[in-house]
């Protein structure tokens, strides 16, 4: 089969995003399909050999996104077509008529909303949209926490217009994939008018890539001394993005009610919208010296930096996304071999019986966090066994290897 896939992503950052679009197109290759993939990308090696890429060469910035996205929301497409007149002339450059056999999977949100732009053109057949988040509930959930009235009306009008553009989007589309039965399930629910489109269900899993990296242990041995880290020491670590969803305040807070009894130091990777906010709340607690904000890093070095820890903490607060879909970084967290700590959220629960994969806590609660990291901290040895297996049963059944079939049906 013939499998063409579209992202204006350059993946000069990797992510869950980058990660799984590189995790579902290098398996359909490796099983012999020809994959063709229209992209921004700048780094090829990260793609099977056999790949075929076509540049697309127009970089868009989260600027452009952002504005990109309100405009279609609210705007007929034919305002967008002049706006965005350079962007549409490159696209029919690069599209030339060669992919009007089969429709053409997008992946992002901004993907999404360009193939709606393509085909509503006439430049495509038809498109097939992955479903990597829901803004609508990122943005509704932002507008609900809010602490001030002018935040508050800004992400409401942000939610009004992006389930403006999501009824567009979706109601075009020849199909869509969801992450689990559950997301399939209130989507359908939200927007009844797509349950009789071509809809498939693929988790957000990982990568053989990801399953194969190992621990750099001259890195490690640096890292080590970089961050004078002592034999006895026990390292709380997270690794993501810093979003309001993401709960890193709540994993600070829970650590500097729990700092004080054990010898340890948490270790953020990862940056994100709330990073400020983060290194406000480290100053405000006193906790400069206990608290290391790392960054970014590229993602085959995260192997080795989950190998500092003592344990690994997915902190996300509740929130309507993540009872839908499992988050990547709690996959990545299980390959570590390290004892994870993770929201118990339905999605969650559903590999994690009885706490059979990780230690559970209520998510947008500290003291739940606090006790869940006491616990691991006091029981480590205990737990270190229990979890030894964790890697094992990851890397052989929550994996792309195992879930890009349903594509070829």
């Amino acid at each position: 089969m013939r499998f063409v896939f579209f992202s204006l992503n350059d993946f000069t950052h990797e992510g869950g995003g980058t990660i799984r679009m590189q995790g579902i197109m290098n398996e359909l290759s490796k099983k012999g399909h020809e994959v063709i993939f229209i992209s921004n990308t700048r780094k090829q090696s990260l793609f099977h050999e056999k790949i075929r890429h076509v540049a697309i060469e127009f970089p868009f910035s989260r600027k452009d996104k952002r504005i990109f996205q309100g405009l279609l929301g609210i705007l007929p497409l034919f305002v967008i077509r002049i706006v965005y007149s350079k962007f549409f002339n490159r696209l029919k450059d690069v599209l030339a008529g060669q992919f009007d056999k089969e429709p053409i999977y997008f992946f992002e949100y901004l993907d999404n909303s360009v193939g709606y732009c393509l085909k509503k053109s006439g430049m495509i057949q038809d498109y097939i949209n992955d479903l990597h988040g829901v803004a609508t509930l990122e943005f509704k959930f932002q507008s609900d926490h809010a602490k001030s009235v002018s935040e508050k009306i800004k992400f409401y009008l942000k939610y009004l217009i992006s389930d403006l553009l999501d009824r567009k989007v979706f109601n075009g589309a020849k199909g869509l994939i969801f992450a689990s039965q559950a997301m399939k399930d209130y989507f359908c629910g939200y927007y009844p008018e797509i349950t009789a489109k071509k809809n498939y269900i693929l988790p957000y899993v990982l990568s053989s890539d990801a399953v194969s990296d190992v621990v750099d242990y001259e890195l490690k041995k640096q890292l080590e001394s970089k961050f004078s880290i002592l034999p006895n020491e026990k390292i709380i670590f997270f690794a993501g993005a810093f979003k309001k969803t993401g709960g890193i305040t709540d994993l600070i807070a829970a650590f500097a009610s729990i700092v004080s009894k054990h010898h340890c130091r948490l270790f953020l990777l990862g940056d994100g919208p709330t990073m400020i906010e983060c290194r406000a709340l480290t100053e405000e607690l006193g906790l400069t010296d206990k608290v290391v904000f790392i960054g970014r890093t590229p993602y085959h070095h995260l192997r080795t930096y989950q190998d500092l820890a003592s344990v690994i903490v997915c902190p996300d607060k509740q929130n309507v996304y993540s009872e839908l879909i499992i988050h990547v970084k709690y996959l990545d967290a299980l390959l570590s071999g390290k004892i994870v700590i993770n929201g118990s959220f339905k999605s969650v629960q559903e590999v994690n019986v009885n706490e059979f994969l990780s230690v559970n806590f209520t998510p947008s609660s500290v003291e739940s966090l606090s006790s869940a990291l006491s616990y691991s901290l006091q029981n480590h040895d205990l737990l270190e066994e229990k979890y030894k297996n964790s890697r094992v049963y990851a890397a052989k059944a929550l994996t792309y290897a195992s879930h890009v079939a349903v594509l070829e049906e």
